[in-house]
């Protein structure tokens, strides 16, 4: 492959059984190189569809890493982000779009901005029946907030599209604009996480080392959101595949917060939902609180196989 050295920028798609709904994120990237801003790469974990073929086939310009097993998520960004050799890496969802107009934003902005690491866009999510917020770094005290209250963290806020940009403590990690060199420094997404968690993992840690984390509202994406998640045929939470999110998040928080608050955690969420239901059964009101959380493992830490040796397609 001829790689165009003027580019500054390299996004990192990670794909599972993306074959679906990959080829429009894939179409606005190779705008984005006829512009020569992006150059990309495809994280293929083993996908049974064809995704590979498939952007051989149409996309021949395209890199693809081949990981010869399904790594999750955040080992895979890694796998790409070993292969980047420009200033920023763009972390992409398949199922995600970024105009490039509105990569040309985000560059702009982590060009004037020294101290910030990550840039994130103005999403509409969910086939633009939502936006995408912003902030709100879990903890043990929001998480159960959540729980007895239904509140969410004073901190968190959407990220209004032709908004001034905001610094926050949490963005979203479908659509991430990072500078290069903070995130090395960070020794990337922690590959202990199969799937969730993993970008708010990177998000405290870069906060904790003194990088800053914008939402910039003057560039704009769309992501249809748990794509891959829906095509399991798995149960989920809130669009997630349950099994992976509870997992990930006991990790998290044993991670930052210690085995005690993860545990407590834990155990003190279920007991919170379990008194909630009750008092609905009281009320003659229905409620799947309870019955949703114990859809997913309790006090359980994540597993994943063992890595391939990847195998790079060059062109």
């Amino acid at each position: 492959m001829t790689r165009m050295r003027t580019c500054r920028t390299t996004a990192v798609i990670v794909t599972y059984n993306a074959h679906a709904y990959i080829s429009a994120a894939l179409d606005e990237t190779g705008r984005a190189r006829d512009e020569r801003l992006l150059e990309t790469i495809v994280v293929d974990n083993a996908s049974a569809d064809g995704t590979a073929a498939l952007v051989r086939e149409r996309y021949p310009w395209v890199r693809i890493i081949e990981s010869g097993a399904n790594l999750g998520y955040g080992r895979g960004c890694n796998a790409g982000l070993a292969a980047v050799e420009t200033p920023y890496v763009l972390f992409l969802n398949p199922d995600a779009v970024l105009p490039t107009a509105s990569l040309r934003t985000l560059i702009t902005f982590l060009d004037e901005h020294p101290r910030a690491a990550v840039a994130a866009p103005a999403t509409r999510v969910y086939g633009g029946a939502a936006l995408q917020f912003a902030g709100g770094l879990p903890t043990p005290a929001n998480i159960l907030l959540a729980a007895a209250l239904r509140s969410q963290p004073s901190s968190r806020r959407v990220i209004q599209p032709g908004t001034p940009p905001f610094q926050t403590d949490w963005l979203a990690g479908g659509i991430l604009l990072a500078r290069c060199e903070a995130i090395r420094g960070l020794g990337g997404f922690d590959p202990r996480f199969f799937l969730y968690f993993e970008e708010t993992d990177l998000c405290k840690r870069a906060i904790e080392s003194g990088h800053e984390l914008w939402a910039v509202g003057a560039a704009t994406a769309s992501h249809a959101g748990a794509q891959a998640a829906k095509s399991t045929g798995r149960r989920l939470y809130h669009a997630t595949i349950a099994e992976h999110y509870f997992r990930s998040r006991f990790y998290y928080l044993v991670k930052h917060f210690g085995w005690a608050a993860a545990i407590g955690t834990d155990m003190l969420e279920i007991a919170i939902l379990a008194l909630r239901s009750l008092a609905k059964k009281l009320l003659g009101r229905s409620g799947a609180d309870l019955s949703e959380r114990l859809s997913g493992p309790v006090m359980r830490l994540p597993t994943f196989p063992k890595a391939a040796a990847p195998s790079s397609k060059p062109r």
